[in-house]
């Protein structure tokens, strides 16, 4: 079995292990540099040198990615890794390496040894610093003419505007990722900022604030799912990152998309919405197995 270093690069924390076959070893996570590619390098530099030899390097990163050139057109809110040959890295690690799209890492877990085995249509979607999707098509993941297949965090929900003080104002993300909610329940709390366990908390303990802006986040929710079934018609739908370990998420949202069809002035099909096998883990497994895929690939 193939011994690799995993990264899962996030907004806020890069998560890392050490994999071969479905064994994790050596997880941990570092925060994730905001300021020049030179220090992200260095950072990860400093968990390699702790993880002993490994084989290869696998990467589930943010942003529109060409896996066959392991070219970054985009980095997510990483702005460093825009424009990034990843061979470069290469040269500097002495390593072979791998790259796909944090969601489409999510969703090749699920679909090859999570909750989408067996579905030829299915979709991830992963809440965190933003909203990632993958979807899977045929039963195969898809990624478009353009790679933006799955790029949910750009999906919008109204206009955008330029001058707001928010990023990407109008946009699904904005709105309903867990940092976007946990921002709009601080709002309406009139407090500076709160995380997602704070606010699983309050909405526990009964908090009407609290819980009136975690009920308009599953409505916009719901909402983009029955957008996404008009185009896709999935089997399953699968929720991930850390918001959807918490149950009282995921039986939210499906309330929500229940009411959602209750408005409907027809008949619509209801689609099977449930947690992610892997939760956090769901982006190194399927990076881990994007790496296999790819190597074999270029074997050929």
């Amino acid at each position: 079995m193939t011994k690799l270093a995993v990264f899962d690069v996030g907004g806020t924390a890069i998560k890392y292990c050490v994999m071969e076959g479905m064994e994790l070893t050596c997880q941990g996570e570092v925060p994730t540099p905001t300021t020049t590619q030179e220090d992200f390098l260095q950072a990860l530099e400093g968990v390699l040198a702790q993880m002993g030899e490994v084989e290869g390097i696998a990467f589930s990163l943010p942003g529109v990615i060409d896996v066959d050139e392991k070219y970054l057109h985009t980095g997510g809110a990483l702005m460093y890794n825009y424009k990034v040959s990843v061979k470069e890295w290469e040269k500097r690690f002495g390593l072979p390496i791998e790259i796909e799209n944090d969601a489409r890492c999510s969703a090749m877990a699920e679909l090859s040894v999570g909750n989408l085995q067996g579905c030829k249509t299915g979709v991830v979607l992963a809440f965190g610093t933003g909203i990632g999707g993958g979807a899977v098509v045929n039963g195969e993941v898809y990624k478009g003419a353009h790679l933006y297949a799955g790029e949910a965090s750009m999906m919008y929900s109204r206009m955008p505007h330029k001058d707001s003080a928010l990023r990407d104002d109008g946009s699904w993300a904005t709105d309903c990722s867990t940092f976007g909610m946990c921002r709009r329940v601080a709002e309406a709390k009139g407090i500076e900022k709160c995380n997602g366990r704070e606010v699983f908390a309050w909405l526990e303990a009964g908090d009407e604030v609290a819980q009136k802006v975690f009920d308009d986040v599953c409505d916009g929710i719901a909402m983009q799912i029955h957008n996404i079934q008009c185009w896709l018609d999935p089997e399953r739908i699968c929720l991930g990152g850390g918001i959807s370990k918490n149950p009282l998420f995921v039986e939210s949202v499906r309330a929500a998309h229940k009411r959602f069809n209750a408005e409907l002035q027809y008949p619509f099909p209801e689609v099977e919405i449930m947690a992610c096998k892997f939760f956090n883990d769901a982006n190194l497994i399927g990076a881990y197995q994007h790496f296999l895929y790819m190597q074999k690939k270029r074997a050929q």
